[in-house]
């Protein structure tokens, strides 16, 4: 099991363990998005099944927990993925499913998944981690910049009114120049966004 202390030492990151549902996870993601929801920031992840949840990980990945005693108060996710766009050559990491209950915000805890899950990424040797987020969710987009992550791509997902950012971070050195990936993402952008205008 993995061990990790937050700035809070009353929370612990760990591995989730077996007397956490993937139902709790579920409510866990619910509630962390209230947030967004009354911004209109509709986040697709927390509508999915317990079951979908699970088997979104599956044996390719790890979903860690943020505990305060026996309470969930976060959760996060690394997945392997392959994946065949320009920016997931080498090993690959997707992280996803990333939240924290609002009575918990501003503890440090979002940090402390983010930076557990690079950690593990480190030791199993990934070449690069990437996550997806509503185009409007600017504070996660923020926080990832501020974290080394970079615009990599934009795109439409099945809804037309939900625009998604994937940012990047290469764990090696990143073999692109920040220029090469502002262009790529603005390419992307302009794709999505005349792929947005047909009727």
């Amino acid at each position: 099991m993995f061990l990790y202390e937050c700035m809070n030492n009353d929370i612990q990151i760990v591995e989730k363990p077996d007397w956490i549902s993937w139902d709790d996870i579920k409510k866990c993601l619910f509630d962390a998005h209230a947030i967004n929801r009354e911004k209109g920031i509709n986040m697709a992840n927390y509508q999915w099944p317990a079951e979908k949840i699970k088997e979104s990980i599956g044996d390719n990945g790890v979903m860690f927990v943020a505990l305060d005693g026996d309470k969930l108060v976060g959760t996060a996710a690394l997945v392997e993925k392959k994946s065949y766009h320009w920016y997931s050559k080498g090993k690959c990491g997707y992280l996803c499913f990333a939240c924290v209950i609002p009575s918990y915000n501003g503890l440090g805890i979002y940090h402390s998944l983010l930076k557990k899950r690079e950690e593990i990424a480190k030791t199993q040797d990934f070449d690069v981690l990437y996550y997806d987020t509503h185009c409007k969710n600017e504070k996660i987009i923020s926080y990832g910049e501020k974290n080394s992550y970079r615009k990599v791509r934009f795109f439409l997902t099945k809804s037309k009114d939900h625009h998604s950012i994937v940012m990047a971070k290469w764990l090696k050195d990143c073999p692109y120049s920040k220029l090469y990936c502002w262009w790529k993402y603005s390419i992307s952008k302009v794709k999505a966004m005349l792929k947005h205008l047909k009727p």
